[in-house]
């Protein structure tokens, strides 16, 4: 098996099949009296049972394991969990990642905070309450999680669990095909070593595809974008010494590093496609959020140094940060001294292409303005159902939602089918 991506989706999948298998132990209950009776069935070993019996029955297979995992709204302390694991033998497996455990979380803004509380950010083979303990690290579990301590989560975790020895960092996968006749697999995978430019091939036959949301980034089609006072990936306000940022954007990471930068002393013009209106609503309805009610504040105050500029669209870049732009008031220039581009990106699904026909995809929206489509799976195993082999994983897989608590219980139906088809559980 290969594990195309390096994020909490993949990651799971990793776990499981590295032998970690789960078990139900202790008191729990399921709302539904016959998934209870099947639960208790197969708590020794829920990965052999088929989950398509659930489905039959009406139930969704990946509520099953996520109730076990989170069976309240707040975290469950450690002595009441009754999601255990047993050690059992390692399936043969590999993770090809570009950015190590943690995927893009390794990437965002060296203050970054999660959307969510900590206990919806772990895996369940290895509690983010233990990793605290372990660390010295006081946190609470319902708590938002800084970006400090759940890469370091994520590297812990395949380092608890033994799966640091089978995990390949620094590396693209370029293409996912079909063989040739000459192999005797169902896959055939590219990679190129993104330090040394040294190319790979494998070959496997099951394929997760956990490369993640943001694994191509959106283009943005104006003239001049070589200029070198334009990021395309923001980080920090040192990054950015001079006073006039702009910011082009419109979701969350737009929204953060322009907050950040005003915060930090810059004079920011927020330059997004969006209405005024669907803008207002998100930093309304995210007031759960510290830099959403900061945002509130700042649109209560003067702006005297937050500009922002609704309807717009950049349609050229020239030298001495002079850019162009377009508003529903006609054409304006601006000379700035740096640009933040964040613009967000989408699954590189064109690493399918090798496969013909066209993929079912399932579009998804949330009220936040996160938007994908998503391979369209086999919701009691997520296995594709264009791609006999290929298992969508994380944000890329329909049914999983457009939350991490969402998506971490498909670990146990991709690697339990996995399993059950090599005949291991």
């Amino acid at each position: 098996m290969i594990i195309a991506g390096g994020g909490p989706g993949g990651l799971g999948v990793a776990a499981t099949l590295e032998g970690w298998h789960p078990r139900f132990e202790g008191d729990y209950e399921f709302p539904s009296d016959e998934v209870q009776a099947l639960a208790r069935t197969h708590e020794k070993n829920p990965l052999a049972f088929d989950p398509h019996e659930l489905l039959d029955k009406g139930h969704r297979p990946i509520e099953f394991y996520r109730m076990r995992h989170h069976p309240i709204q707040d975290a469950v302390p450690l002595d009441e969990w009754t999601l255990k694991f047993t050690k059992q033998e390692r399936a043969d497996w590999l993770m090809l990642t570009t950015d190590g455990p943690g995927g893009l979380w390794n990437g965002v803004p060296r203050e970054q905070m999660t959307l969510g509380p900590a206990h919806w950010m772990e895996l369940a083979h290895y509690p983010i309450a233990k990793f605290y303990e372990q660390t010295g690290r006081e946190r609470d579990l319902n708590a938002l999680v800084h970006r400090d301590d759940l890469v370091p989560y994520y590297q812990a975790y395949a380092e608890e669990l033994g799966l640091t020895p089978h995990i390949r960092s620094g590396i693209k996968v370029t293409s996912i095909k079909p063989p040739g006749d000459d192999v005797a697999a169902r896959f055939v995978v590219d990679a190129v070593d993104q330090a040394t430019g040294s190319e790979t091939t494998y070959s496997c036959d099951h394929l997760v595809f956990g490369v993640g949301p943001r694994s191509v980034l959106r283009d943005l089609s104006a003239p001049g974008t070589d200029q070198d006072y334009i990021s395309f990936a923001y980080t920090h306000p040192d990054d950015y010494p001079e006073e006039r940022v702009l910011v082009i954007g419109g979701g969350r990471s737009a929204d953060w590093a322009a907050q950040e930068l005003h915060d930090a002393g810059r004079m920011v013009v927020y330059a997004m496609r969006q209405q005024p209106e669907a803008h207002l609503k998100l930093i309304n309805d995210s007031q759960f959020l510290p830099y959403y009610r900061r945002w509130a504040e700042i649109l209560s105050g003067n702006q005297e140094r937050m500009g922002l500029l609704y309807g717009a669209n950049v349609t050229a870049f020239e030298p001495n940060g002079v850019t162009t732009i377009t508003t529903s008031e006609g054409p304006i220039q601006l000379q700035v001294d740096h640009v933040v581009v964040e613009i967000g990106g989408d699954p590189d699904y064109e690493l399918l292409e090798s496969f013909g026909g066209d993929l079912t995809f399932h579009a998804k929206r949330d009220n936040f303005r996160f938007q994908l489509n998503q391979l369209v799976v086999d919701q009691a195993t997520f296995e594709s159902v264009d791609i006999p082999g290929l298992y969508p994983t994380g944000y890329t897989a329909q049914g999983t939602g457009l939350s991490v608590i969402g998506f971490h219980a498909a670990c146990f139906l991709i690697a339990g089918d996995i399993l059950r088809k090599l005949g291991a559980v």
